[in-house]
């Protein structure tokens, strides 16, 4: 008897063929997949930068604000050699702390979470003088719950403050969804 070697015809196209379908899957939906991805960690770096100074805000016993001026962000806490409630204190700045691929603004027919429309910078905290200002108090209570949208021109992303303090994460299909 004579031993068989080497692969048919038959063997190296079914090769072939399951190696170009496991190369085409990213072209047919990870490139949505990437980008929505992209956008959802963008939306979690900035819960993370909420919770950290609400925490902070706490554990340190003054109040921080985080003042958002398009892609920047600069921190501020309380002057304690000043008149209280201030927030005067510049502690740091962070200028394109959004990534370049990231929008702020809405996006569509989309609407706010509370059903109204989404301002064009997408930064909806406070009124007046607070405007684009988040501020923490020394219990971690937000004094001016808001929002914050982003967008990559396909998906929708908001980081929502309510009043305690609890920071959320929503994305847009069609109705707002938390995300987990």
């Amino acid at each position: 008897m004579k031993l068989k070697k080497g692969m048919t015809l038959i063997e190296i196209l079914l090769v072939i063929f399951i190696m170009s379908v496991v190369i085409a899957i990213p072209f047919w939906g990870g490139n949505r997949w990437v980008a929505r991805n992209r956008l959802r960690n963008e939306a979690f770096k900035v819960k993370a930068l909420l919770e950290t100074e609400r925490t902070t805000a706490m554990s340190a016993s003054n109040r921080r604000a985080l003042i958002f001026n398009g892609k920047n962000v600069t921190i501020r806490i309380e002057d304690q050699n000043k008149p209280l409630p201030n927030l005067d204190s510049t502690l740091a700045s962070y200028p394109n702390y959004f990534s370049p691929r990231v929008n702020l603004g809405g996006l569509g027919s989309a609407t706010s979470l509370g059903g109204g429309t989404i301002d064009s910078d997408g930064i909806m905290f406070g009124t007046g003088s607070e405007n684009n200002m988040v501020v923490f108090s020394v219990f971690g209570l937000c004094e001016t719950p808001g929002e914050i949208y982003i967008n990559d021109n396909r998906n929708l992303m908001c980081i929502g403050v309510n009043a305690f303090g609890q920071v959320r994460v929503y994305s847009w299909r069609g109705a707002w969804h938390e995300e987990k």
